[in-house]
Protein backbone atom coordinates (compact mmCIF):
# COMPACT_ATOMS: atom_id res chain seq x y z
CA UNK A 1 0.00 0.00 0.00
CA UNK A 2 0.96 3.50 -0.62
CA UNK A 3 0.57 4.84 2.90
CA UNK A 4 0.97 8.77 4.26
CA UNK A 5 1.40 9.30 7.86
CA UNK A 6 0.82 13.01 8.40
CA UNK A 7 2.92 13.92 11.70
CA UNK A 8 4.83 16.82 13.28
CA UNK A 9 7.28 14.68 15.63
CA UNK A 10 9.16 17.40 17.88
CA UNK A 11 5.99 19.31 18.62
CA UNK A 12 5.14 17.32 21.82
CA UNK A 13 8.12 15.15 23.02
CA UNK A 14 7.25 12.21 24.39
CA UNK A 15 5.30 9.05 23.88
CA UNK A 16 3.50 10.31 20.97
CA UNK A 17 6.73 10.43 19.10
CA UNK A 18 7.45 7.29 20.32
CA UNK A 19 4.46 5.97 18.96
CA UNK A 20 4.38 7.80 15.34
CA UNK A 21 7.99 6.19 14.95
CA UNK A 22 7.28 2.78 15.61
CA UNK A 23 4.29 3.22 13.70
CA UNK A 24 6.63 4.46 10.48
CA UNK A 25 8.96 1.55 11.24
CA UNK A 26 6.42 -1.11 11.14
CA UNK A 27 4.77 -0.04 8.44
CA UNK A 28 8.60 0.39 6.56
CA UNK A 29 9.63 -3.40 7.54
CA UNK A 30 6.41 -4.59 6.31
CA UNK A 31 7.56 -3.11 2.72
CA UNK A 32 4.88 -0.49 2.38
CA UNK A 33 5.19 2.50 0.47
CA UNK A 34 5.60 5.10 3.01
CA UNK A 35 5.22 8.90 3.32
CA UNK A 36 5.46 10.82 6.02
CA UNK A 37 3.97 14.42 5.54
CA UNK A 38 4.81 17.24 7.60
CA UNK A 39 5.56 20.65 8.68
CA UNK A 40 8.63 20.22 10.66
CA UNK A 41 10.68 17.77 8.05
CA UNK A 42 13.50 17.76 10.64
CA UNK A 43 11.51 16.40 13.32
CA UNK A 44 11.96 13.05 12.21
CA UNK A 45 15.59 13.00 12.14
CA UNK A 46 15.53 14.91 15.61
CA UNK A 47 13.59 12.02 17.17
CA UNK A 48 15.55 9.68 16.14
CA UNK A 49 18.54 10.77 17.66
CA UNK A 50 16.58 11.40 21.04
CA UNK A 51 15.21 7.88 20.89
CA UNK A 52 18.42 6.23 19.93
CA UNK A 53 16.86 4.98 16.77
CA UNK A 54 17.70 4.82 13.26
CA UNK A 55 16.22 7.21 10.57
CA UNK A 56 13.62 4.83 8.90
CA UNK A 57 13.94 5.25 4.53
CA UNK A 58 10.65 6.81 4.26
CA UNK A 59 9.88 9.70 1.96
CA UNK A 60 9.33 12.80 3.16
CA UNK A 61 6.99 15.58 2.08
CA UNK A 62 7.26 18.89 3.23
CA UNK A 63 4.58 21.02 4.07
CA UNK A 64 5.15 25.00 4.44
CA UNK A 65 2.34 26.51 7.15
CA UNK A 66 1.14 30.06 7.87
CA UNK A 67 3.93 30.71 10.84
CA UNK A 68 0.56 31.82 13.05
CA UNK A 69 -1.10 28.07 13.01
CA UNK A 70 -0.42 26.07 16.19
CA UNK A 71 -0.89 22.44 16.56
CA UNK A 72 -2.99 20.51 15.83
CA UNK A 73 -4.23 23.27 13.56
CA UNK A 74 -0.68 22.76 11.40
CA UNK A 75 -2.09 18.80 10.89
CA UNK A 76 -5.38 20.31 9.54
CA UNK A 77 -3.88 22.18 7.23
CA UNK A 78 -1.45 20.08 5.90
CA UNK A 79 -3.89 17.26 5.44
CA UNK A 80 -5.63 20.17 3.50
CA UNK A 81 -2.75 20.88 0.86
CA UNK A 82 -2.01 16.76 0.70
CA UNK A 83 -5.25 15.89 -0.86
CA UNK A 84 -6.09 19.42 -2.78
CA UNK A 85 -7.19 18.63 -6.51
CA UNK A 86 -5.13 15.14 -5.97
CA UNK A 87 -8.24 12.91 -4.83
CA UNK A 88 -7.28 9.81 -3.11
CA UNK A 89 -3.42 10.36 -3.72
CA UNK A 90 -2.54 7.70 -1.24
CA UNK A 91 -4.20 4.52 -0.50
CA UNK A 92 -4.56 5.23 3.04
CA UNK A 93 -3.49 7.98 5.53
CA UNK A 94 -2.54 7.43 9.71
CA UNK A 95 -2.94 9.73 11.97
CA UNK A 96 -2.61 11.12 15.59
CA UNK A 97 -5.82 11.67 17.81
CA UNK A 98 -8.02 12.90 15.65
CA UNK A 99 -8.89 12.79 11.52
CA UNK A 100 -8.92 16.19 9.55
CA UNK A 101 -11.97 16.70 7.79
CA UNK A 102 -10.12 16.42 4.59
CA UNK A 103 -9.26 13.16 4.25
CA UNK A 104 -12.50 11.69 6.11
CA UNK A 105 -13.73 10.49 2.80
CA UNK A 106 -10.57 8.44 2.32
CA UNK A 107 -9.09 5.20 3.92
CA UNK A 108 -7.57 5.59 6.62
CA UNK A 109 -6.00 4.53 10.84
CA UNK A 110 -6.35 6.91 13.44
CA UNK A 111 -4.16 5.74 16.03
CA UNK A 112 -5.85 7.87 19.60
CA UNK A 113 -3.65 8.94 22.61
CA UNK A 114 -6.02 10.75 23.87
CA UNK A 115 -8.51 12.73 20.91
CA UNK A 116 -9.13 16.43 21.30
CA UNK A 117 -12.28 16.09 19.93
CA UNK A 118 -12.98 14.05 23.66
CA UNK A 119 -11.28 16.84 26.04
CA UNK A 120 -14.54 19.09 25.12
CA UNK A 121 -16.69 16.35 26.84
CA UNK A 122 -14.26 14.91 29.06
CA UNK A 123 -13.11 18.70 30.80
CA UNK A 124 -11.31 16.99 33.25
CA UNK A 125 -8.94 16.48 30.76
CA UNK A 126 -8.38 20.26 29.14
CA UNK A 127 -5.56 21.64 30.49
CA UNK A 128 -5.05 23.88 33.98
CA UNK A 129 -3.99 26.80 32.15
CA UNK A 130 -7.28 26.97 30.15
CA UNK A 131 -9.27 26.56 33.30
CA UNK A 132 -8.06 29.01 35.45
CA UNK A 133 -7.49 32.35 33.95
CA UNK A 134 -9.79 34.54 31.92
CA UNK A 135 -7.33 34.63 28.89
CA UNK A 136 -7.01 31.02 29.07
CA UNK A 137 -10.41 30.12 28.79
CA UNK A 138 -11.33 32.28 26.60
CA UNK A 139 -8.82 30.69 24.24
CA UNK A 140 -10.22 27.08 25.07
CA UNK A 141 -13.64 28.61 24.06
CA UNK A 142 -12.43 29.74 20.81
CA UNK A 143 -10.88 26.33 20.31
CA UNK A 144 -13.85 24.31 20.88
CA UNK A 145 -15.60 26.68 18.40
CA UNK A 146 -13.09 26.40 16.06
CA UNK A 147 -11.96 22.62 15.91
CA UNK A 148 -14.81 21.13 14.48
CA UNK A 149 -14.41 22.98 11.45
CA UNK A 150 -11.55 21.05 10.36
CA UNK A 151 -11.91 17.46 12.34
CA UNK A 152 -14.31 15.22 12.52
CA UNK A 153 -15.81 15.25 16.62
CA UNK A 154 -19.01 13.14 16.58
CA UNK A 155 -18.64 10.60 14.58
CA UNK A 156 -16.70 7.61 13.16
CA UNK A 157 -16.02 7.92 8.93
CA UNK A 158 -17.07 4.81 7.68
CA UNK A 159 -13.20 3.84 5.74
CA UNK A 160 -11.33 4.54 9.15
CA UNK A 161 -10.35 2.62 11.96
CA UNK A 162 -9.73 3.85 15.14
CA UNK A 163 -7.53 2.60 17.68
CA UNK A 164 -7.14 3.91 21.33
CA UNK A 165 -3.98 3.50 23.58
CA UNK A 166 -5.97 2.49 26.91
CA UNK A 167 -8.91 0.99 27.96
CA UNK A 168 -9.63 4.85 29.46
CA UNK A 169 -9.10 6.58 25.71
CA UNK A 170 -11.38 3.64 24.40
CA UNK A 171 -13.96 4.29 26.09
CA UNK A 172 -14.06 8.01 26.12
CA UNK A 173 -13.62 8.02 22.80
CA UNK A 174 -16.90 5.15 22.09
CA UNK A 175 -18.77 8.05 24.00
CA UNK A 176 -17.31 11.40 22.09
CA UNK A 177 -18.15 9.55 18.48
CA UNK A 178 -21.36 8.31 19.29
CA UNK A 179 -20.22 4.48 18.13
CA UNK A 180 -20.23 0.94 20.16
CA UNK A 181 -16.72 0.73 22.08
CA UNK A 182 -16.52 -2.95 20.01
CA UNK A 183 -15.95 -0.15 16.73
CA UNK A 184 -12.02 0.84 18.57
CA UNK A 185 -9.37 -1.47 19.13
CA UNK A 186 -7.01 -1.60 21.64
CA UNK A 187 -3.47 -1.74 21.27
CA UNK A 188 -1.50 -0.34 23.92
CA UNK A 189 1.25 2.37 22.86
CA UNK A 190 5.11 0.82 22.24
CA UNK A 191 7.85 0.67 25.19
CA UNK A 192 11.70 0.39 24.43
CA UNK A 193 10.67 -2.17 27.16
CA UNK A 194 13.40 -4.91 26.04
CA UNK A 195 16.26 -2.47 25.60
CA UNK A 196 16.05 -0.81 28.88
CA UNK A 197 16.14 -4.17 30.67
CA UNK A 198 18.92 -5.00 28.76
CA UNK A 199 20.81 -2.24 29.68
CA UNK A 200 19.90 -2.89 33.44
CA UNK A 201 21.13 -6.75 33.50
CA UNK A 202 24.69 -5.65 32.21
CA UNK A 203 24.82 -2.35 34.16
CA UNK A 204 27.17 -2.00 36.77
CA UNK A 205 24.98 0.29 38.98
CA UNK A 206 23.26 -0.38 41.88
CA UNK A 207 19.75 0.60 43.25
CA UNK A 208 19.71 3.64 45.60
CA UNK A 209 17.47 4.97 47.27
CA UNK A 210 16.47 7.35 44.53
CA UNK A 211 12.69 8.15 43.36
CA UNK A 212 12.02 9.10 39.45
CA UNK A 213 8.98 11.38 38.28
CA UNK A 214 8.49 11.71 34.45
CA UNK A 215 6.34 13.82 32.54
CA UNK A 216 5.28 17.51 31.48
CA UNK A 217 5.77 19.55 34.70
CA UNK A 218 2.32 20.72 34.41
CA UNK A 219 -0.04 21.21 37.78
CA UNK A 220 -2.65 18.56 36.38
CA UNK A 221 0.58 16.31 36.07
CA UNK A 222 0.54 16.88 40.14
CA UNK A 223 4.09 16.23 40.36
CA UNK A 224 4.03 18.77 43.65
CA UNK A 225 2.51 15.79 45.79
CA UNK A 226 5.88 14.34 45.07
CA UNK A 227 7.33 17.29 46.21
CA UNK A 228 5.54 17.03 49.54
CA UNK A 229 5.80 13.73 50.00
CA UNK A 230 9.15 13.81 50.37
CA UNK A 231 8.93 16.88 52.97
CA UNK A 232 6.90 14.83 55.06
CA UNK A 233 9.88 11.86 55.06
CA UNK A 234 12.60 14.22 55.58
CA UNK A 235 12.96 13.54 59.04
CA UNK A 236 13.01 9.89 58.46
CA UNK A 237 14.85 8.78 55.04
CA UNK A 238 17.65 10.22 53.32
CA UNK A 239 15.59 10.03 50.21
CA UNK A 240 16.92 11.76 46.27
CA UNK A 241 14.16 12.46 44.17
CA UNK A 242 14.71 13.02 40.21
CA UNK A 243 12.20 14.94 38.61
CA UNK A 244 12.86 14.86 34.64
CA UNK A 245 10.33 16.38 31.88
CA UNK A 246 10.02 19.54 30.37
CA UNK A 247 8.55 23.28 31.51
CA UNK A 248 9.08 26.55 30.71
CA UNK A 249 8.56 27.24 34.16
CA UNK A 250 11.24 26.05 36.79
CA UNK A 251 11.92 29.10 39.17
CA UNK A 252 8.42 27.89 40.46
CA UNK A 253 9.56 24.31 40.84
CA UNK A 254 12.83 25.91 42.77
CA UNK A 255 10.64 28.43 44.88
CA UNK A 256 8.60 25.13 45.92
CA UNK A 257 11.81 22.90 46.76
CA UNK A 258 13.46 25.99 48.72
CA UNK A 259 10.42 26.59 50.73
CA UNK A 260 9.97 22.84 51.64
CA UNK A 261 13.67 22.79 52.05
CA UNK A 262 14.38 20.33 49.67
CA UNK A 263 17.62 21.42 48.10
CA UNK A 264 19.26 18.88 48.90
CA UNK A 265 17.25 16.07 48.00
CA UNK A 266 15.90 17.16 44.57
CA UNK A 267 17.90 16.78 41.36
CA UNK A 268 15.65 19.35 38.68
CA UNK A 269 16.30 17.69 35.14
CA UNK A 270 15.02 19.78 31.97
CA UNK A 271 14.64 18.63 28.88
CA UNK A 272 17.02 16.07 29.65
CA UNK A 273 18.14 13.71 26.90
CA UNK A 274 17.21 9.84 27.04
CA UNK A 275 20.52 8.67 27.87
CA UNK A 276 20.40 10.70 31.10
CA UNK A 277 16.78 9.53 31.72
CA UNK A 278 17.33 5.61 31.17
CA UNK A 279 20.86 6.51 33.89
CA UNK A 280 17.78 7.72 36.52
CA UNK A 281 15.56 4.62 35.97
CA UNK A 282 18.40 1.91 36.57
CA UNK A 283 19.55 3.61 39.50
CA UNK A 284 16.39 4.43 40.88
CA UNK A 285 13.90 2.05 43.06
CA UNK A 286 11.06 2.92 42.23
CA UNK A 287 9.03 5.53 39.84
CA UNK A 288 6.10 7.36 40.93
CA UNK A 289 3.69 8.60 38.48
CA UNK A 290 1.03 10.99 40.42
CA UNK A 291 -1.45 12.01 37.57
CA UNK A 292 -4.90 11.46 37.99
CA UNK A 293 -6.07 11.63 34.30
CA UNK A 294 -3.31 10.01 32.46
CA UNK A 295 -4.79 7.73 29.50
CA UNK A 296 -1.59 5.20 29.99
CA UNK A 297 1.47 6.26 30.99
CA UNK A 298 4.59 5.07 28.80
CA UNK A 299 6.79 6.30 31.39
CA UNK A 300 5.47 3.74 34.13
CA UNK A 301 6.43 0.85 31.99
CA UNK A 302 9.74 2.32 31.24
CA UNK A 303 10.53 2.53 34.89
CA UNK A 304 8.92 -0.76 35.66
CA UNK A 305 11.40 -2.18 32.66
CA UNK A 306 14.29 -0.90 34.56
CA UNK A 307 13.57 -2.35 37.54
CA UNK A 308 11.57 0.73 39.44
CA UNK A 309 8.55 -0.30 41.43
CA UNK A 310 5.66 1.81 40.30
CA UNK A 311 3.51 4.03 42.65
CA UNK A 312 1.08 5.46 40.83
CA UNK A 313 -2.48 7.22 41.53
CA UNK A 314 -5.47 5.47 42.31
CA UNK A 315 -8.60 6.33 40.05
CA UNK A 316 -9.92 5.74 36.49
CA UNK A 317 -6.47 5.67 34.43
CA UNK A 318 -4.33 3.77 32.38
CA UNK A 319 -0.97 3.06 35.51
CA UNK A 320 -3.64 1.88 37.56
CA UNK A 321 -6.06 -0.05 35.68
CA UNK A 322 -3.66 -1.72 32.82
CA UNK A 323 -0.22 -1.49 33.72
CA UNK A 324 -0.23 -2.07 37.68
CA UNK A 325 -3.40 -3.71 37.12
CA UNK A 326 -4.76 -1.96 40.67
CA UNK A 327 -2.09 -3.45 42.43
CA UNK A 328 -0.28 -6.59 40.81
CA UNK A 329 2.43 -4.72 39.74
CA UNK A 330 2.97 -2.28 42.01
CA UNK A 331 0.93 0.80 45.15
CA UNK A 332 -1.12 2.58 44.09
CA UNK A 333 -2.13 6.11 46.53
CA UNK A 334 -4.86 8.32 47.08
CA UNK A 335 -3.46 11.27 48.84
CA UNK A 336 0.12 12.82 49.80
CA UNK A 337 0.06 10.86 52.86
CA UNK A 338 -0.44 7.35 51.26
CA UNK A 339 2.30 8.50 48.84
CA UNK A 340 4.41 9.22 51.37
CA UNK A 341 4.06 5.74 53.43
CA UNK A 342 4.55 4.07 49.90
CA UNK A 343 7.94 5.40 49.08
CA UNK A 344 9.21 4.70 52.71
CA UNK A 345 8.07 1.13 52.25
CA UNK A 346 8.88 0.43 48.79
CA UNK A 347 12.84 1.94 49.33
CA UNK A 348 13.21 0.53 52.38
CA UNK A 349 11.15 -3.20 51.28
CA UNK A 350 12.86 -3.12 47.64
CA UNK A 351 15.24 -6.21 47.75
CA UNK A 352 11.92 -8.44 49.53
CA UNK A 353 9.11 -6.70 46.12
CA UNK A 354 9.04 -9.31 43.62
CA UNK A 355 10.95 -7.43 40.98
CA UNK A 356 11.06 -9.95 37.99
CA UNK A 357 6.92 -10.08 37.75
CA UNK A 358 7.23 -6.04 37.31
CA UNK A 359 9.57 -6.04 34.83
CA UNK A 360 8.16 -9.22 33.23
CA UNK A 361 4.95 -7.19 32.85
CA UNK A 362 6.76 -4.33 31.31
CA UNK A 363 8.23 -6.43 28.54
CA UNK A 364 4.40 -7.07 27.10
CA UNK A 365 4.23 -3.04 25.96
CA UNK A 366 7.57 -4.08 24.15
CA UNK A 367 8.09 -1.77 20.86
CA UNK A 368 8.28 -4.90 18.61
CA UNK A 369 5.14 -6.65 19.81
CA UNK A 370 3.08 -2.94 19.20
CA UNK A 371 4.60 -3.26 15.30
CA UNK A 372 3.23 -6.69 15.28
CA UNK A 373 -0.08 -5.97 16.14
CA UNK A 374 -0.11 -2.53 14.03
CA UNK A 375 0.57 -4.48 10.92
CA UNK A 376 -1.98 -6.82 12.20
CA UNK A 377 -4.94 -3.94 12.08
CA UNK A 378 -3.79 -2.26 9.05
CA UNK A 379 -4.86 -5.64 7.35
CA UNK A 380 -8.63 -4.77 8.50
CA UNK A 381 -7.86 -1.29 6.75
CA UNK A 382 -6.67 -3.05 3.56
CA UNK A 383 -9.87 -5.17 3.84
CA UNK A 384 -11.95 -2.54 3.35
CA UNK A 385 -13.49 -1.82 -0.32
CA UNK A 386 -11.72 1.07 -1.77
CA UNK A 387 -15.31 2.93 -2.02
CA UNK A 388 -17.94 2.32 0.37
Amino acid sequence: MEIAVIYDFGINKGGGDFVMFNILEALYNANHEVTLITSRPNGLKESAKFFGKNVPSVEIRAIKVPSLLKHPYTIAYTARKTVKGEGDAYDAYIVSDDIPRYIADCKGICYMHYPHAARFLFREYVATKYKTTLRGRLLWKLHEITFPEFYIVNRKPEKWVLIANSLVTRLHAAKTFHINIKDIFLLNPPVASRKINEKLRASFWEKEDLVVYIGRFEIEKRFMDILYALAYLREKMNIKLSLIGFTRDEELIFKIVKKLKLEKNIELLVNANREILINRLLRAKAIVHPAPHEPFGIAVVEGMAAGCIPIVKKGVNGPWLEIIEKGKYGFGFNNVEELAKLIENALKMYDSINVKAIMAKALQYDEMIFQEKFIGLLKKLENLSIRQ
